[in-house]
């Protein structure tokens, strides 16, 4: 299937949903692509998002509701016409400010192109069922909590275990809200300050993050996000959760610094702008990825860091013993990006935590033999699942007893009792971190 946008902001959104639900693409970068075929703030182009994110949050419960008007599983539509139908339902259950025979009439046209006359005729059936469900009352009260946020039963197990808090509905609905659009400013709370400014300069409302002393949350969307000289000139795109673990290693200048599996150097930027004389080496097995945190570096205006492009897991032995902080951000399921891409209910398997894990457990490990005696490292995982932190911590912990918890340098409800950063996405309005610190005796 062509991933060039039509224009059409059903059919287009059909199509993203398709490529997200087979896992090899975020929807925030195929959203990202797609919108740069409409003009810029133009209502369809924030339909055609709203379309993508909503139905991937409230996908189970949309599923349910349309099983009531369709006599055969929905597994068996066809893939685009399915998507097509899942817009429609969420539309007419959520979009209520659309007209009714706008939206179907929308979906049928949107199902003509796609599939000819029987195609439309199918989903103008639907679209004509799913009105007369909800002119006798509100179809969704009766699904489960659970089901309404599209929240699979091993991840709501896995999210109670980390949270024995009571949940109760609203902790439900916070896991289907819209993710506030993040930005990390370069160089630390004066950056913070500039940014605000230049953010203010050209009409959008932005406020200070609540924790981070560098980050700022901009509303009403993500147009700073377009403007080079803002980003990555300014700032970068980043959750506040992400933000605190690089808070958490309290980068100092003249230190020596590893960024392990570094990606595209969102925190490798961080680090540089809280510590410029420090000297940082990023490290990942994708060459393609230093370049971009190299690039990134560069626009911002920040030192370039030092690179090695090698599997962590088999790092040079001269490295050994050499760093005073260590940043490993390992790869892991990305369950705690539930709200930010909520694809990730859809696209993870139980299957993925324990695998994950043990490639965590070899990480760490390997990460361990580049401090120094005396020197820091904060191991950290997008996850909320115990089994990617706590469990591997301990495992690791077992094996190298000259490594020892500290808490971390942060204050703010996330900090637990143990001193580790935990952030939740249904209580702290951010991306799900855990960041536990270690020092080398």
């Amino acid at each position: 299937m062509s991933r060039r946008a039509t224009g059409d902001p059903r059919r287009d959104a059909a199509r993203l949903l398709i490529q997200v639900l087979d896992g090899r693409a975020r929807s925030t970068d195929l959203i990202h692509e797609a919108l740069a075929a409409y003009p810029e703030g133009s209502r369809d182009a924030g339909l055609m998002h709203e379309l993508v994110m909503g139905v991937l949050r409230r996908r189970a419960a949309l599923a349910t509701v349309i099983q009531r008007l369709v006599h055969r599983p929905l597994d068996q539509t066809n893939p685009e016409i399915l998507e097509i139908l899942m817009i429609l339902a969420y539309s007419t259950l959520f979009l209520t400010r659309i007209p009714a025979h706008a939206r179907v009439h929308a979906a049928v046209e949107a199902a003509r192109r796609a599939g000819g006359e029987p195609a439309a005729r199918f989903v103008n059936a639907v679209g004509r069922g799913l009105e007369r469900l909800t002119a006798q009352g509100n179809v969704l009260e009766e699904l489960p909590p659970a089901v309404r946020v599209s929240l699979p039963p091993w991840i709501e197990a896995l999210g109670r275990q980390a949270d024995p808090e009571p949940w109760v509905d609203a902790t439900y609905e916070s896991l289907a809200d819209r993710a506030p659009v993040a930005l990390r400013a370069h160089g630390g709370a004066s950056g913070q300050e500039a940014l605000l400014q230049a953010l203010a300069q050209r009409g959008i409302e932005a406020t200070a993050a609540r924790y981070s002393p560098d980050g700022v949350l901009v509303s009403g969307g993500g147009a700073p996000l377009r403007l080079p000289d803002l980003v990555p000139r300014l700032a970068v795109p980043q959750d506040e959760a992400s933000q605190l673990v690089v808070h958490a290693l309290a980068p100092r200048g003249g230190e020596r610094i590893a960024d392990v599996c570094a990606g595209v150097g969102i925190k490798t930027s961080q680090i540089l702008g809280l510590a410029p004389e420090a000297s940082v080496l990023v490290v990942d097995v994708d060459g393609r990825r230093l370049d971009r945190a190299d690039a990134l570096c560069r626009d911002a205006g920040l030192a370039r860091p030092q690179r090695l492009v090698t599997d962590a897991r088999r790092m040079p032995d001269a490295l050994a013993g050499t760093f005073d902080a260590v940043l490993l951000d390992a790869p892991c399921t990305g369950l705690g990006t539930l709200v930010r891409r909520p694809e990730v209910r859809h696209v993870r398997h139980p299957k993925d935590v324990p695998s994950a894990q043990a490639l965590q457990v070899d990480l760490l490990a390997a990460a361990m033999r580049l401090v120094r005696p005396g020197g820091r490292l904060v191991y950290a995982v997008c996850s909320f699942a115990q089994g990617e932190g706590d469990e591997v911590v301990a495992q690791v912990l077992a094996a190298n007893p000259h490594f020892k918890r500290e808490p971390v340098p942060l204050a703010g409800p996330f900090v637990s009792p143990d001193g580790a950063l935990r952030t939740l996405p249904w209580r702290h309005g951010m991306d799900g971190f855990v960041a536990v610190r270690l020092r080398r005796s």
